[in-house]
């Protein structure tokens, strides 16, 4: 889930801190799949600690730094190309990886809010989500942990796991409102192709000036 405005994601125990080691070697930043890529479509199945498909501390501890550098506060592994049933969320410093999570139970009580994904370039839509979730996840070790999470950090999860089951935020618009974001979107793009320009051309201008 990409960075919310005017609003800060908690982690709810500090305890979260010690979740991902430090990594000696330099650490791979991946590449981010756009919204029309197929891997976003697809159900992730269960990562397999028995007979782990890659090293798992590491493999978090990348997507805990492709997250940072693209300002989000959550990002799942199919986000970014591969086949693997984690994620991770947080913000600053502190980030925890979700591996094979799941939902045990939601509150009755709903929330609207604004969210956005690293894979859809500002698209930002109003959606309605559980505000309290009870959930369970493996760490990093393959230790199963359960935990209760309120609101931004229980939607930053709920997008998340999403992503795991092969489901985007789209889905939970109705068609129209959907458009009108869309449309809204077009015009921030065509507003920062222009700003873009400008800069070009005063580049440009201060290039022949200084070579002339």
């Amino acid at each position: 889930m990409s960075e919310i405005k005017n609003d800060v994601l908690v982690i709810d125990t500090d305890a979260w801190k010690k979740d991902l080691p430090a990594i000696s070697k330099q650490i791979e930043i991946f590449s981010l799949v756009t919204e029309i890529h197929p891997a976003l479509k697809s159900r992730l199945p269960d990562f397999d600690f028995a007979n782990p498909p890659v090293n798992a501390s590491e493999f978090a501890s990348s997507l805990v730094e492709t997250c940072k550098k693209h300002n989000g506060l959550g990002l799942s592994a199919n986000q970014c190309g591969y086949n693997y049933r984690v994620f991770v969320m947080g913000s600053g410093d502190e980030y925890v990886a979700f591996f094979n999570p799941k939902i045990i139970s939601v509150s009755e009580e709903t929330i609207r809010m604004e969210e956005g994904c690293l894979s859809y370039m500002d698209l930002f839509l109003n959606i309605e989500r559980p505000s309290t979730i009870e959930v369970e996840y493996q760490d990093f070790t393959g230790t199963t942990k359960t935990t209760k999470f309120a609101g931004l950090t229980a939607r930053c999860f709920q997008h998340e796991l999403d992503h795991m089951n092969g489901i985007v935020y789209t889905v939970h618009m109705k068609p129209l409102a959907l458009q009108m974001a869309i449309k809204k979107r077009s015009k921030l793009a065509e507003q920062r192709h222009k700003i873009q320009k400008m800069m070009i051309n005063k580049v440009k201008e201060k290039f022949n000036v200084k070579r002339f």
